[in-house]
């Protein structure tokens, strides 16, 4: 039988031998939008693939940005046109809390998720990973 002493010194030791903890990489990580302001409109020149990460559809991202900012605007290939002068920081923020309400899981934090509308306006965030669905709010 192995002594207390033993077992913490053995325990100390597996520690030790423990590579350390580096930096934690998320899975899922948005690359910062790229935004250009020409006169009164506000181009997101890499708006498609940040769409293709969030595994979202860009007309409804897109929708979801116009409606917080309170301006007209509509997808060109690529790039989403924002009839509207907008800074970086602004659409960096907004594709934040984008990804928090209608990407992540509320209840695991996975964002292996798909946004369904269930009824008339009953939109739900379906978990693939622990299997939640979750009522968000439409927009």
């Amino acid at each position: 039988m192995v002594s207390s002493l033993e077992y913490e010194s053995l325990l100390e030791r597996a520690f030790k031998l423990l590579p350390s903890r580096g930096v934690r990489r998320e899975r899922l990580e948005v690359e910062e939008p790229e935004v250009v302001v020409s006169g009164k409109r506000t181009f997101i020149m890499n708006f498609k693939r940040i769409c293709d990460t969030l595994n979202r559809d860009p007309r409804l991202v897109l929708r979801f940005l116009l409606k917080e900012l309170g301006a007209s605007g509509n997808v060109e290939g690529d790039v989403a046109v924002v009839y509207s002068v907008t800074t970086p920081k602004m659409v960096a923020s907004l594709i934040n809390v984008f990804v928090r309400d209608y990407v992540r899981c509320p209840v695991c934090g996975s964002p292996d998720t798909i946004l369904k509308r269930e009824e008339r306006k009953l939109m739900v965030l379906r978990c693939l990973a622990c299997g939640a669905v979750s009522p968000v709010k439409p927009f």
